[in-house]
């Protein structure tokens, strides 16, 4: 899936490598041994059964022994749709996993899309995701829906990330970048942090086949802690630009 969670899997391998480290430790390095791929499988299945009263069919199991050892327990969730997921064994942090985050991504996605070509000239979108990083979710039993969490105000605790390629559209961008923070924001998002890669307007007509970079003029790293104490239309977008081409 192209949208998928990309900022869950950096948060994960960060906390795998974090984990790692600390098991380092005498007693994580047996516990390590001691616990062979079927056990594994068990604990992955009974996680989600008592996280979310739901049955798991565990289909891959894979381990990292680089920094220690992280293992990461794929399957599918029966719910209607039998969601595909990951658990994550992360000693001596213990057991999560990313059904939220994959139900969420999945509802968000289309919805998401269509506002970004709605309010900009996109070129493509690279990422669209609600997270809460690496850390575990505190939604348990019959997830709710992200518009029923957005409707209610949204979750602080979680980042929404956006990350694509839009042209500049005869100089309209920062207006259609302003539109769209104030649609993100009418959404009841909280923290945000949405990246923009602006590229020329001759790119889409352009034959020589030069190289696609040779047309990227700016680049906007927004990060903003709460967007709902912002004042978009007074928002200065200079504070986020990066000039790359001039």
């Amino acid at each position: 899936m192209r949208f998928r969670n990309i900022w869950i899997l950096v948060a994960s391998m960060l906390a795998l490598i974090l984990a790692g480290c600390q098991a380092e430790s005498t007693n994580t390095a047996k516990e390590v041994k001691q616990v062979g791929e079927e056990e594994l499988r068990e604990k992955a299945v009974q996680h989600i059964k008592e996280t979310y009263h739901k049955e798991f069919e565990v289909t891959k199991v894979e381990c990292v022994r680089k920094f220690g050892t992280s293992c990461f327990i794929t399957g599918k969730v029966k719910d209607r749709k039998d969601t595909e997921i990951r658990v994550y064994w992360l000693p001596p942090d213990g057991i999560k996993d990313d059904y939220v985050l994959t139900l969420w991504d999945e509802e968000l996605e289309p919805e998401i899309k269509s506002l970004s070509e709605r309010t900009m000239d996109i070129r493509e979108i690279e990422t669209i995701s609600y997270t809460n990083g690496a850390e575990k979710s505190k939604y348990t039993g019959e997830v709710p829906s992200v518009f029923e969490v957005l409707k209610n105000g949204g979750d602080k605790d979680f980042l929404f990330k956006w990350v694509g390629e839009i042209y500049q559209n005869n100089g309209q961008y920062e207006e259609e970048i302003k539109q769209f923070l104030k649609e993100i924001k009418a959404m009841n998002f909280n923290d945000v942090l949405i990246v923009f890669f602006v590229y020329d307007d001759q790119l889409k007509t352009d034959s020589e086949n030069e190289e696609e970079d040779n047309y990227l003029l700016y680049r906007y790293n927004i990060s903003i802690d709460d967007i709902q104490k912002v004042d978009i239309d007074n928002l200065n977008l200079d504070q986020y630009k990066t000039v790359i081409k001039h």
